[in-house]
């Protein structure tokens, strides 16, 4: 039972880490466009505030982000605001987006050593079932 669980646990984990890859890369790129030599960042939340296609009025405030966002509900709570924040990189009016770099550079190099990890378990799993398998060399 132990063995199937460990099984399903790196599988799971496996399939789930490429999204999760994906998912750190793209928020970090899209967080810093200057690192695949885009825009600085106020310079995309210029252009999408003077009408791209994401529309005015969909970006988050002056000086956060440029990642357009879904339009905001009016009076919404003091915790969703604190998300949107944390989300944005700052917390009323201090600016972390450093740790926000900082927590997906993390999550982008312990996702991509837990594949590599999980594939080299998987490799040297299916080794030792081949040794197993293969008939021991008969001695004189």
């Amino acid at each position: 039972m132990m063995k199937k669980m460990r099984n399903l646990h790196l599988w799971i984990g496996l399939i789930s880490s490429i999204f999760l890859l994906a998912e750190a890369v793209t928020g970090l790129l899209l967080a810093e466009p200057w690192l695949i030599g885009q825009a600085e960042r106020g310079e995309m939340h210029r252009a999408i505030q003077e009408g791209s296609a994401f529309g005015a009025g969909q970006a988050s405030g002056a000086g956060s982000s440029a990642v357009p966002m879904a339009p905001r509900a009016e009076g919404g709570s003091s915790l969703m605001m604190f998300i949107r924040q944390l989300h944005e990189g700052r917390i009323g009016s201090l600016d972390i987006r450093w740790a926000v770099d900082l927590a997906a550079l993390a999550m982008i190099i312990l996702t991509a050593t837990g594949i590599y990890l999980s594939i080299r378990t998987l490799a040297a799993g299916r080794r030792r079932k081949q040794k197993r398998m293969s008939p021991a060399p008969e001695t004189m």
